[in-house]
């Protein structure tokens, strides 16, 4: 019998492995909400428009190029969308799975939550008219910047899905509903240690088949290590901002990931899901010239990794469709509860 790291393979076992790529096109947003600075200039914002008008081009072509554009989830704020209606509106044609980023790509946290959800709101208005009535599933929190009162919302305006946060790398997990409002206590170092030495009260996946899994949010993970702008995205003013490293580094921690969970958790079990495997890109850094070609040359792989492996075990997959199958696999019910 094999054992669960696939050590022998007297019998092959089935894997299955789920790509989720996604787009996340900030464009000018992102100078206006986390990125802002006082000391942003009209060329920092000039980057936001090189975003829209040569990025998003790029990787629509290059989605086109191998069959995959109506397999990747794109998150796009309200404002990209109303300052770049011809780019969103192409974004749309391909296919994409569409999904809300903000309005301004503000934080959670610099928001009421009054504020909070007028900006959801009108951005589910502003993506219904993008798609001709077709509201969005999905949501993404600028900078993943997100707290209690987002997940509230979400769940309360009936979304499907939220990919802000890594509490699994390669795995989607339910957050309950009701959501806990508590945060982490943080210690108050003015008071008694007695008044802060006190355990986190940390969210319960609800288990498969209750009532609260069927009525839970899916989180669809996505963090710093799954993406491209942190290392290669410059913002002048931003601390975590890099932007000079080299893409052959960033490709092989990208393939690092891949090669670890194919080889170790990608083993269909009872529940026949697997593991995913989720992508974070943005056009204003995954666009630039240097940057491209090593995102071609990087689906190219994953594309003979699809060929070398049987049918059906590593396939494209938006993130609505991997929710909407992974919340099915949770509430027994072949239509997603």
């Amino acid at each position: 019998m094999a054992d669960l790291h696939g050590s022998d393979r007297d019998e092959r076992r089935s894997k299955r492995l789920h790509i989720c790529l996604s787009v996340d096109f900030d464009a000018i947003s992102g100078y206006l909400g986390t990125g802002h600075d006082p000391r942003n200039t009209m060329a920092d914002y000039s980057a936001g428009i090189f975003s829209a008008r040569v990025g998003v081009p790029r990787l629509l072509k290059l989605f086109e190029k191998y069959g995959i554009g109506n397999k990747v989830s794109w998150f796009l704020p309200g404002h990209s969308i109303e300052t770049f209606p011809e780019e969103a509106a192409a974004i749309v044609r391909s296919g994409a799975e569409i999904g809300l980023h903000g309005y301004s790509h503000k934080g959670a946290y610099a928001m009421t939550p009054e504020q909070e959800e007028e900006v959801l709101m009108k951005c589910i208005e502003i993506v219904v008219a993008l798609q001709g009535g077709k509201k969005p599933v999905g949501y993404r929190a600028p900078l993943y910047q997100i707290q209690e009162t987002t997940v509230q919302l979400l769940q309360k305006n009936g979304f499907l899905y939220d990919s802000s946060m890594n509490a699994h790398d390669s795995l989607p997990y339910i957050l309950p509903n009701p959501f806990p409002t508590e945060p982490p206590r943080i210690p108050d170092y003015s008071q008694r240690a007695s008044s802060w030495m006190v355990p986190s009260s940390v969210p319960q996946e609800p288990a498969a088949g209750t009532d609260e899994a069927k009525n839970g949010l899916i989180e669809i993970p996505s963090s710093w290590y799954t993406e491209d702008m942190t290392p290669l995205g410059f913002y002048p003013y931003t601390p975590n901002s890099q932007g000079y490293v080299a893409v052959d580094v960033v490709e092989k921690m990208w393939w690092d990931r891949f090669d670890w969970l194919w080889e170790n958790e990608c083993f269909v079990h009872e529940d026949g899901f697997g593991s995913i495997y989720p992508m974070v890109w943005h056009p204003e850094s995954a666009g630039r010239a240097h940057v491209v070609g090593m995102i071609d040359r990087f689906i190219g792989k994953l594309i003979k990794k699809i060929n070398e492996a049987e049918p059906g075990e590593v396939t494209f997959e938006t993130m609505e469709t991997m929710a909407k199958a992974f919340k099915a696999k949770n509430c027994y019910n072949d239509d997603g509860c």
